[in-house]
């Protein structure tokens, strides 16, 4: 379930909303749109239809949740988008409402924005990590993750009891975390240095084994001399 902190704070914030008709086109739009997405510019809107506003590698996963959306029979669970914006991330939850005429004819699609970006962030480090599991959307504590796993341009999140999954890319979210907590220990692996237990060592390898799971990181030979010195271990 969406922790009740989660649901006060989409309470408190006033979303922006499109409407698309049943082609995708744009029906509507209230204030708090342009405001969300204010260099976009206004003219556009009406011309073409949504998937304009995206690029082509993404049209496919677009028209798929649209389609999703106009077919469901139960209530669509919110999503998560990052966007750049004035050179800075922006994190929307992102709420598919269908709609339907009198006749039940005319269908359209409401989509509402909410941004949660000053929610989770401070000075472009991130207080919250937005991730999704199971269709639900949770904001982590830092301090809760034992590490991160690089997924293609996707993360994949590790607290001691889940697994979560978190639309930005390892490298991104790696530089809005606390140097001082989180270590790239390899190309594909950041680990929390509070949940190391254990560092092993032999003439092949180095790994570390993290608090609260059963898993073994390893660390790359090019980070293994300035992760030791991290843990004060040389």
């Amino acid at each position: 379930m969406v922790s009740r902190t989660l649901l006060t704070i989409i309470e408190s914030i006033e979303p922006g909303v499109i409407i698309l008709n049943n082609d995708l086109s744009v029906s509507h739009f209230n204030r708090m749109f342009l405001l969300l997405f204010k260099n976009f510019p206004k003219a556009r809107l009406f011309q073409g239809n949504v998937l304009d506003f995206h690029r082509e590698e993404h049209h496919r996963k677009v028209t798929d949740m649209l389609q999703l959306t106009s077919e469901a029979k139960r209530q669509i669970p919110l999503s998560l988008k990052i966007i750049r914006s004035d050179g800075q991330e922006h994190y929307l939850l992102i709420k598919l409402v269908p709609l339907e005429d009198r006749e039940m004819g005319d269908e359209k699609i409401c989509v509402l924005f909410y941004d949660i970006t000053p929610f989770i962030s401070t000075e472009r480090k991130l207080t919250r990590v937005p991730v999704t599991a199971k269709g639900e959307i949770h904001l982590l504590k830092p301090e809760e993750i034992v590490y991160l796993k690089a997924d293609n341009i996707y993360c994949r999140i590790s607290t001691e009891a889940h697994e979560y999954h978190c639309d930005l890319s390892l490298g991104a979210i790696g530089k809005l975390l606390s140097s001082e907590m989180f270590y790239r220990i390899h190309r594909s692996y950041l680990v929390n240095i509070t949940k190391v237990r254990k560092v092993l060592r032999d003439s092949a390898e180095c790994s570390v084994d993290v608090g609260g799971t059963e898993t073994r990181l390893p660390i790359s030979r090019d980070k293994m001399q300035k992760f030791l010195v991290e843990l004060g271990l040389k």
